[in-house]
């Protein structure tokens, strides 16, 4: 079944709402309203909003308003591409790029979960406890890799490089690396989600609207952005660009909804 956080944090509704929106400058009101449509409070909100401005992930205005600081999120360029996602995919040559990291230190646990979602966000797969791998099926190969895994966090530590010529019972076994089937049956379940969501509407007022709107979406932006783009030699690309397609449509109405609301201050 589908997974929608009913939970989220300040800090997630702050950052979902400026990711989706980076022209938009939001005023303390504009997110203590949004805090309140999502069932959290004015304090914290300005708390959050605060907090995150001495890390450096969003920023003050001189109108004092808050706007993002891509540079300073990791993964912001596949959040903010999602809707441009499968093209970076090519042709697949049935190589595989690949990274070596049995140097990477263990001990610096928070370094350590970074690397490893830097490996999950660029489709990487364990083949050995030294080695993942992924297929070599995305644009500017090798060197590609190499700037999407530093962007995202991954240990200086790690080696990446391009492999072939495996033998067939290599190849067969790195094939299961993913779960395909699942793969698939989670992206229908995302689409499912957005439609009910869509079909409720009606009987929802505007800021119970608003609030599914950012939940659903977020769950399935995330999804999409971490769909490994696996080539359609491995699994059918068919239900990743119908849920695209289905989300842009959704955030599209869901952003309007969403501005309409703050920048009104109405709160039903």
């Amino acid at each position: 079944m589908f997974q929608v956080d009913r939970r989220p944090t300040a800090t997630r509704v702050i950052l979902d709402l400026l990711t989706a929106s980076p022209k938009v400058e939001f005023g303390v009101d504009m997110l203590t309203l949004a805090g309140e449509i999502m069932g959290l409070t004015a304090a914290n909100m300005r708390v959050s909003a605060a907090r995150m401005c001495t890390e450096g992930r969003i920023t003050r205005t001189t109108r004092g308003t808050y706007t993002l600081l891509a540079e300073a999120l990791p993964a912001y360029t596949e959040v903010s591409s999602w809707r441009t996602r499968i093209e970076r995919m090519v042709p697949w040559d049935g190589t595989w790029t690949a990274v070596e990291h049995s140097r990477v230190k263990r001990s610096d646990r928070a370094a350590l979960r970074a690397h490893n979602n830097a490996l999950s966000l660029a489709g990487m797969a364990d083949w050995t406890p030294a080695v993942a791998l992924r297929p070599n099926n995305l644009d500017h190969g090798t060197n590609g890799l190499r700037t999407t895994l530093s962007r995202l966090g991954a240990a200086p530590e790690c080696h990446v490089y391009r492999i072939d010529e495996l033998s067939t019972e290599d190849v067969d076994a790195i094939r299961r690396l993913w779960d395909t089937i699942s793969r698939t049956r989670h992206l229908q379940e995302a689409s499912r989600a957005l439609a009910d969501a869509a079909r409720a509407s009606d009987d929802r007022t505007v800021a119970e609207n608003a609030r599914t709107s950012l939940l659903v979406g977020s769950a399935v932006i995330s999804t999409i952005v971490r769909d490994p783009l696996l080539p359609q030699e491995l699994a059918p690309l068919t239900p990743l660009v119908e849920l695209i397609e289905q989300m842009k449509e959704f955030q599209d109405h869901a952003l309007t909804l969403w501005l309409e609301l703050l920048e009104d201050g109405q709160r039903t």
